[in-house]
């Protein structure tokens, strides 16, 4: 009885040669058609993958150019804040007349430049204000400081914003002019 079923279906009339032929060549088609089927759905799905890397990668790509763009802006305001700086100084401690020190704090620190008793007076009553560009300390008009301010605000080194306005508590003890410090 080592005879396999379709032998046995054969010799008993219940199948014919042509039916053997088919069924087996119905299994072999079988294996194929499911591993292409597999092969569509894997090609499917790599197509889709790609396609949700290039939009991911497309979105990190425009932030990244958002991001450089923002970048170029800042350095660009920044330089012409600096330039407006330099352009608008206020000449000091050059002349003969410049010899009363003015103190302002920068960061923790006292610091004082050396300015003429004009100037002193013009800083003190908010007319003018200090910056630092280029390791110097450069007088310059207040509308220009308030001008660079948004851009750059770390070029600002002094600004009195207080002076404009005045404490009405304050009124009775108006400040000596020949207050130094």
């Amino acid at each position: 009885m080592s005879d396999s079923l379709r032998e046995q279906l054969l010799k008993t009339g219940l199948a014919s040669e042509e039916d053997a032929k088919r069924a087996k060549a119905g299994k072999r088609r079988k294996g194929p058609k499911k591993k292409k089927a597999e092969r569509r759905k894997q090609a499917d799905d790599t197509i889709r993958d790609a396609k949700l890397y290039d939009q991911a990668k497309r979105e990190r790509d425009r932030e990244l150019n958002r991001q450089r763009e923002a970048e170029r802006q800042r350095q660009a305001e920044e330089k012409a804040a600096r330039r407006m700086v330099l352009d608008a100084e206020i000449p000091h401690g050059q002349d003969r007349n410049s010899d009363v020190a003015f103190h302002f704090t920068y960061g923790e620190r006292i610091k004082h430049i050396y300015v003429s008793p004009r100037h002193q007076k013009q800083l003190a009553a908010g007319e003018l204000a200090i910056a630092r560009t280029k390791g110097h300390f450069r007088l310059i008009p207040r509308d220009v400081a308030e001008k660079v301010k948004p851009k750059a605000p770390f070029l600002i080194a002094f600004l009195d914003e207080g002076a404009q306005e005045d404490d009405p508590a304050y009124e009775e003890f108006p400040i000596p002019d020949d207050l130094m410090w």
